[in-house]
């Protein structure tokens, strides 16, 4: 259920452009990750983007170090190494699987991120992955005679 064979051709310079909001952060990117980089399958594109972001800005160690535990992960799922694991979530910390349990509470999380700054934790079942609520759009008008207003919520 969880292996998955496709794989993404490398990336180019051409196609890691779609990411890039400052000049130079492809040639960072690749210069870290290297030229045959691919991104996981089943990693969803605003992780790919966010990932692209924070390892193209070397400012940010912390940041890229958790976001190589991101590919790491999904890298992982694609290979089917989480088979028999799927009601459970896995902590991943220096690219390599820490364990694998429920989710943590904050006050758990809190207290691996002191020990592991750069870990983290993803349910293995991707659907459980939290998600924001759907938006609802408000509309305001004016009445025929311009002295009221309608409001429809969408």
């Amino acid at each position: 259920m969880y292996k998955i064979m496709k794989q993404n051709p490398p990336e180019t310079f051409q196609s890691l452009l779609k990411y890039e909001y400052k000049p130079g952060q492809t040639q960072k990117f690749l210069a870290r990750v290297g030229m045959n980089f691919r991104w996981p399958f089943s990693m969803p594109e605003y992780l790919r983007r966010d990932a692209f972001i924070k390892i193209a800005d070397v400012d940010l160690e912390f940041e890229d170090e958790v976001r190589f535990n991101m590919i790491f992960f999904y890298n992982a799922l694609d290979r089917g190494e989480f088979v028999g694991h799927e009601d459970k979530w896995v902590t991943v910390n220096d690219q390599k699987v820490i364990e694998y349990g429920e989710e943590y509470s904050d006050d758990q999380l809190n207290s691996v991120f002191e020990i592991m700054p750069n870990a983290i934790q993803l349910p293995v079942d991707q659907t459980r992955l939290p998600q924001s609520k759907p938006t609802k759009m408000v509309i305001a008008q004016r009445t025929n005679n311009g002295d009221d207003h309608k409001v429809r919520v969408v």
